[in-house]
């Protein structure tokens, strides 16, 4: 009798064994292909954040930027003929911290620190912040600089 149970039993866990691997194996399958999920409407890609550089068109010789390179902003690029500043112009019109350009609220922004000769945008003079778009050119001192993304 003992050995009869122990038959069933045995028959009875294969089973259960088999049914679980199955179970496993459907959810594995669904994960790799990307189903087994409601509709839940469109899907939300994140925003792509469109990086910008600004392209030197113009440079004093002395300076170490060649015309045509880029220099990629991220975050923020602080412009001056300080030795601490991320971007360095040699020229005599450039004041020691001359201006930043910075990304705030996904926009790309240029803003003039005070600068004794000032910075220009598209050849007007910079008053505090100015929101940077493609195309656009900056000036400060001798180097002009074309907004690119």
């Amino acid at each position: 009798m003992f050995s009869e149970l122990s038959v069933i039993f045995k028959v009875i866990i294969i089973i259960i064994i088999y049914v679980i691997i199955f179970f496993a194996l459907r959810i594995m399958y669904k994960d790799l292909k990307g189903g087994g999920r409601q509709n839940q409407g469109p899907k939300h890609t994140p925003v792509k954040r469109k990086k910008y550089g600004l392209e030197v068109i113009n440079i004093n010789p002395s300076d170490n930027l060649k015309i045509g390179s880029v220099i990629m902003i991220s975050g923020q690029i602080v412009i001056g003929r300080k030795d601490n500043n991320d971007l360095i112009l040699s020229s005599q019109y450039v004041s020691g911290t001359h201006a930043r350009v910075f990304l705030q609220n996904d926009k790309y922004l240029i803003e003039d620190l005070q600068s004794t000769n000032g910075t220009f945008l598209n050849g007007e003079r910079l008053e505090g912040k100015a929101q940077l778009s493609i195309g656009d050119t900056v000036s400060i001192g001798e180097a002009e600089f074309k907004v690119i993304g």
